[in-house]
């Protein structure tokens, strides 16, 4: 399953207190992108969010392979997950 994760810095912590961090942490997402779990990265219109989807079997499933992330680990990101989903409702234009 597709799972959309929306990751944004923590409001009350700042770029400067993450920066020394962010090697590591790319270097996480480096390998989750090598392992097949992150599929996707995006960046947004804000410097403090960033975008991925993950393939899982669940959003747990998910969050445990973003928990792997010392940034994330150390609670500095919030992360919403949400499950995508094949969106069926085009088949309503084809039924009688």
């Amino acid at each position: 399953m597709k799972i959309l994760a929306l990751v944004t810095l923590k409001s009350g912590a700042s770029l400067e207190q993450v920066r020394p961090h962010l090697l590591d942490e790319l270097r996480g997402s480096w390998s989750l992108y090598r392992s097949g779990d992150l599929r996707e990265v995006y960046a947004t219109e804000s410097p403090t969010q960033v975008v991925f989807v993950l393939e899982a079997e669940t959003a747990r499933a998910a969050s445990l392979h973003l928990s792997a992330l010392p940034l994330v680990a150390a609670g500095a990101f919030d992360v919403n997950l949400i499950e995508l989903r094949p969106f069926v409702n085009w088949s309503m234009l084809f039924s009688t």
